[in-house]
């Protein structure tokens, strides 16, 4: 949840947008599929499978969402899906993550040094 001030609904889509991105990449299972990708570079949905021992429907929900992050890429090839981790966006958003969990530490602790204390 946030709490500035502004009400600008772009800065309110990014934010979520934002806020999505970093749940789906914090579940266990897309860390599991991230893993199993990473490992085998190009993978179908079925050797997905059988490796996260997901069923399909839950594998098909969490490749649905990294895909939207963005942090795999799927390419059609021989009549099946091919899943395969795009590196470069994921370790850019990677580096966004830290620098907001820097910045963040800061604001913090520039806000609470100019709270008067009694």
């Amino acid at each position: 949840m946030h709490v500035w001030t502004t009400t600008k609904p772009v800065n309110t889509e990014k934010l979520q947008k934002a806020i999505s991105v970093l749940e789906t990449l914090n579940d266990r299972r897309t860390r599991l599929i991230l893993r199993t990708l990473k490992e085998h570079e190009r993978t179908t949905f079925l050797e997905l499978m059988i490796c996260t021992r997901l069923n399909s429907e839950e594998l098909e929900l969490w490749l649905e969402q990294l895909c939207d992050t963005g942090a795999i890429k799927m390419e059609e090839a021989d009549w099946q899906a091919r899943f395969s981790v795009d590196e470069k966006r994921l370790s850019r958003i990677v580096s966004c993550t830290r620098a907001l969990a820097r910045g963040s530490a800061f604001i913090l602790g520039r806000y609470f040094r100019e709270i008067p204390r009694k």
